[in-house]
């Protein structure tokens, strides 16, 4: 759907002032366009609509590839960091997937650490003294910090996959080509894209938000930048504001960002965090600022923890859930192609969906919820007939 041309001038005012607005040391703002068109804002919430309307069902299963024997695995080991053991999303995939690299018979060793890129750079380290088949760089982890590590991988012949991290359609970072031999693509951008539209339709297209931002994770920057995108386009008349915290310092430190961002502009309806694990402190951020009942949080990833917070007390109204155990059938795809010495599905397509979790469907997700409830089973027999029997 087109905007009306009275609202593209609104539009490209709007898209200048965000250029300079996220050019501000630590976050950005951006004022909507207060005269924009009734058609522009209308226009701007049938858009917003016919999106989230795309993703309400249960997703199928869509992966076109190679078939191979995954049991052929057994006795390999599958050596595991994730960006930061304290994230419960990180935490939730990679137990999945240990789960299926284990009953096809491989050995998967999880790294521990706090989201430090020297810890990261030890455990591949670690991992080639190990000399483990093959190194799996979980959920976020910038490659580009841990380079001399991995060169030492590649010296020794052990291959590295590198999941949920790079952008659907993007390539492997040209620094670190060589270096990385597969990834899983991520569609955050347009899960994020979706939780403006949300917005949007839930303000009637007027929305002030707070978007919460990590900058130090690799696709970090372009999520905001297609919130921002989507503000732009179909939203002249929302304003934002954008706020940077690190990983390290999400638990001491959203909750006050929140906080004193509801102090300093009460007109703030909505907090969008572009992962919903940061919704675990936003929620307190709300709560602080007595706006409980007045303030929504939407993100992306489907976390079981936040969408307890879901169904508990309604603060979180959406989550773009992407299914745990998808995502992790999906790595163990580029996994198991990988130690068989098998190309990989190429540019990580594996066709991962993204679903709606909403108060009309909280409840398929289990109560409380649970990570293999609530977007259908496609993913098992769809990966089975891949990869065969697993005995």
């Amino acid at each position: 759907m087109r905007i009306p041309l009275s609202g593209r001038a609104a539009v490209a005012a709007l898209a200048v002032t965000a250029a300079f607005g996220l050019a501000a040391c630590g976050g950005g703002s951006a004022a909507g366009g207060k005269n924009a068109s009734d058609a522009d804002v209308s226009a701007g919430i049938d858009y917003a609509k016919s999106q989230l309307a795309k993703y309400e069902a249960d997703p199928k299963f869509t992966l076109t590839a190679p078939a191979f024997p995954m049991k052929n695995i057994a006795g390999k080991t599958i050596f595991v960091i994730p960006t930061n053991s304290e994230n419960p999303y990180n935490v939730a995939v990679d137990d999945e997937s240990r789960k299926i690299a284990e009953r096809y018979g491989a050995t998967w060793v999880e790294y521990t650490n706090q989201g430090k890129p020297a810890q990261w750079a030890a455990g591949v380290e670690q991992a080639v003294n190990q000399k483990a088949n093959l190194i799996v760089l979980s959920q976020g982890i910038d490659g580009a910090l841990i380079k001399p590590a991995l060169q030492k991988a590649d010296a020794a012949g052990i291959p590295v996959l590198l999941t949920h991290t790079v952008l659907r359609g993007d390539p492997i970072p040209a620094d670190l080509q060589g270096l990385i031999d597969a990834t899983t693509d991520a569609p955050l951008a347009e899960a994020n894209r979706l939780t403006v539209d949300w917005m949007i339709d839930r303000t009637k297209g007027s929305g002030t938000a707070l978007i919460i931002t990590s900058n130090e994770v690799p696709p970090a920057k372009a999520e905001v930048a297609a919130m921002t995108d989507e503000l732009g386009r179909y939203c002249p008349k929302c304003d934002y504001k954008v706020v940077n915290v690190p990983v390290t310092d999400w638990a001491t430190k959203i909750a006050s960002e929140v906080q004193s961002a509801l102090s300093a502009q009460p007109n703030i309806k909505f907090i969008l965090p572009i992962y919903d694990s940061m919704s675990l402190y936003a929620q307190s951020g709300i709560k602080a600022a007595g706006k409980t009942g007045q303030v929504e949080i939407s993100s992306v990833n489907g976390t079981p923890a936040v969408l307890k917070i879901q169904q508990d007390d309604g603060i979180v109204t959406m989550n773009v859930g992407e299914s745990i155990p998808w995502l992790a059938w999906a790595t163990m795809d580029q996994a198991g192609r990988l130690l068989l010495g098998l190309p990989p599905v190429p540019g990580g397509a594996e066709q991962t969906p993204l679903k709606l979790i909403t108060a009309a469907n909280i409840r398929d997700t289990g109560t409380p919820p649970q990570p293999d409830k609530g977007y259908g089973t496609a993913y098992v027999s769809g990966y089975q007939a891949l990869w065969g029997d697993s005995r």
